[in-house]
């Protein structure tokens, strides 16, 4: 019997509708996270890397001002959309050809019941969107070739072609060929491929699909492959039970806890009583085991092991599809995931919760363009003004709330992409406006008086944003006279030999001076 098809099932069709429907919904209630204001930046700077990211996260965030010619929520988030609906298609053609038409389908649900998969990959611009995509996408062409129904050499190359696409999407890429070096261990079908030359062909296409993206990094120090792979590395050994509590607490926290275990459950007792299927446990454990042992030395975001969820949800599929009550449990979860987006999207508008502002995410979009239109009316900010902010996140949400009004310039230690887009050198002598939200605190005599020639505030405290009020901080700065050099990007160097030609000159008109007082004692 062939496999099921999504093309041929309405069913499903009729919940990856509904599905994009209700994404789209939630992408367009609420305004760009800090990460998704500076992925917008991404975008409107493309690049074959970034000092944070590789450049996917950028062609995502960027593919709906392609379309539309629009920067908005929705529009921003339009990319994640599709490739999180990519994704699903990939979840139910793996499970439809392993178990049949009941596992696809519940294949597609499962997703859906987790805060992760649905909204955090399925709505919102994060590098994940595009690993997810790959991450099962590889796991249908390699069981393809396991089984067979595909050509060898092109399935390989198709294989390549997507760790590559892996890899530009998010460095942690580097975990599928890892989990495949763990199940050749066990698998004998994988372990073959070893003495196959198409397994080094595709090892190659990646190498040549990744290639820009090194290119990039070997043009600047190599600055966004050593912070990634250095956040998993750096400090001192040291065992912390509590990081270790973190770790897996973050991760029940995006999937739920009920999921979860659902999950676990699900993925171990299917790979224990099937073989042939016991190679994707590799692609489970490896991502979610690896990443939460390192959380036991030093401090892991949760999301790092997501990857490994995948592999999960295709095994859970296909222990629990004949089970009676999977359905009715699957569906009360995705209920309970749309509550729970429900009040995030209450909390950003009204702010049903009187929460400390320094813990609440939802204000991350909020003020920036009221503070700028209050600060147009005061005539305290003026045409050929700079806006300048203190935080490279708080510079993307000022960056997004004006557009192209006025240029943003981030003053501080981390500039982030800021030292390639708006270093401050290119802005000496400029003035205008320093705008924080009130709940970040500015140093004055560390940051900007040693920068500006003169400092006083703007009577602007709290504006109101949608339904709700949000303390902002403003400062008026004139003349940047001492520019921060940065610590990396292209003015980096630059700035360095500038600071050696000022030393150079100093001495030799202190040496100067000294021969001509020399010369007058005389």
């Amino acid at each position: 019997m062939s496999p099921p098809s999504i093309l041929r099932d309405h069913f499903a069709q009729r919940l990856l509708v509904l599905s994009i429907v209700a994404r789209a919904i939630a992408a367009s209630l609420i305004g760009p996270g800090f990460d998704e204001a500076y992925y917008a930046l991404f975008a409107k700077h493309l690049a074959w890397g970034y000092f944070d990211h590789p450049p996917m996260v950028a062609w995502s965030a960027g593919l709906g001002y392609l379309i539309t010619g629009l920067w908005t929520p929705l529009t921003l988030r339009v990319g994640s959309i599709l490739l999180f609906t990519v994704a699903l298609v990939g979840f139910y053609t793996l499970a439809g050809r392993i178990y049949g038409l009941r596992a696809a389908r519940l294949a597609i649900l499962l997703p859906h019941a987790a805060p992760y998969f649905a909204v955090g990959a399925g709505a919102f611009v994060i590098p994940d969107n595009g690993l997810i995509a790959v991450w099962i996408w590889s796991l249908v062409v390699a069981w393809r070739l396991r089984e067979g129904s595909i050509q060898r050499t092109w399935g390989f190359v198709a294989l390549g072609i997507l760790a590559g696409l892996g890899m530009l999407a998010k460095y942690h890429a580097v975990l599928l060929p890892a989990s495949l070096v763990v199940a050749s261990i066990y698998d004998r079908e994988l372990r073959s491929w070893w003495a196959d030359w198409r397994l080094y062909l595709a090892l190659l296409v990646a190498g040549i699909v990744f290639l820009p993206c090194i290119i990039w990094n070997a043009n600047n120090e190599w600055i966004s492959l050593a912070l990634q792979f250095g956040k998993s590395t750096s400090g001192g050994f040291r065992l912390r039970f509590d990081l270790l509590g973190q770790a897996v607490g973050g991760q029940l926290g995006y999937l739920t806890p009920w999921l979860a275990v659902f999950l676990w459950i699900g993925a171990i007792r299917q790979a224990k009583q099937a073989e042939s299927q016991r190679w994707l446990l590799a692609f489970f454990l490896v991502p979610v085991v690896g990443m939460t042992l390192i959380g036991l030395t030093r401090g892991i975001l949760p999301h790092w092991t997501m990857p490994g969820y995948v592999a999960a949800v295709i095994l859970t599929a296909g222990f629990y599809h004949e089970g009676p009550r999977t359905n009715q449990l699957t569906g009360w979860g995705m209920v309970v995931n749309g509550l729970l987006v429900a009040i995030v999207l209450l909390q950003a508008n009204v702010g049903i919760f009187n929460l400390n502002p320094k813990s609440d995410p939802t204000l991350d979009p909020l003020g920036w363009e009221e503070t700028v239109e209050a600060a147009e009316r005061s005539g305290d900010l003026n045409a050929g003004d700079v806006l300048f902010a203190h935080r490279w996140f708080s510079a993307a949400e000022l960056s997004w709330a004006v557009g192209k009004r006025y240029p943003v310039v981030l003053i501080g230690d981390r500039p982030h992409m800021f030292a390639w887009w708006a270093p401050e050198e290119s802005y000496r002598g400029r003035s205008g406006l320093l705008i924080e939200q009130a709940r970040y605190g500015i140093n004055l005599e560390k940051v900007l008086l040693p920068r500006f020639e003169e400092v006083s505030p703007v009577a602007i405290d709290t504006v109101q944003s949608r339904a709700r009020r949000i303390g902002m901080t403003v400062w008026r700065v004139e003349n940047l006279e001492h520019p921060q050099a940065p610590p990396y990007g292209p003015l980096a160097a630059r700035s360095i030999a500038s600071i050696e030609r000022d030393v150079v000159m100093e001495e030799e008109a202190a040496e100067l001076a000294g021969e001509t007082i020399e010369q007058a004692q005389e």
